[in-house]
């Protein structure tokens, strides 16, 4: 019993560990000495006239119901596999998961969440 709690005791630590390492070894092996050519733009080598234009919240607003309700859909495939053992029970389960979806859904359009304009 105690080796289990061990292993998973082990497991954290070397992934707290690692997470350490890779979050602080962008400081030790980057640049020392900033300044000159190393402050410069590279991609193009032009220097940009005007100022970044940053992504509207509708976007990431409508990026946020894509990713809630495409995880809504994907939690429907393991009761869709096991739909011959869940019988009527997980049947009606399963429906008022996807009529809460449903409802979630027709608010969030008739509030005109999924318009980019």
């Amino acid at each position: 019993m105690i080796t289990h709690y061990g292993a998973l005791l082990l497991y954290v630590v070397v992934a707290f560990v690692v997470a350490f390492m890779v979050a602080n070894s962008s400081e030790r092996m980057g640049p020392k000495a900033p300044g000159g050519l190393k402050g410069t733009t590279y991609e193009s080598g032009i220097v940009p006239e005007a100022p970044v234009k940053y992504f509207s919240v509708r976007f990431y607003r409508v990026a946020m119901f894509f990713m809630i309700f495409d995880v809504a859909v994907m939690s429907l495939y393991p009761w869709a596999t096991s739909l011959k053992t869940l019988h009527q029970a997980g049947m009606l389960k399963a429906l008022a998961f996807l009529v809460i979806v449903a409802v979630a859904f027709m608010y969030v359009w008739n509030r005109g969440g999924f318009q980019w304009d």
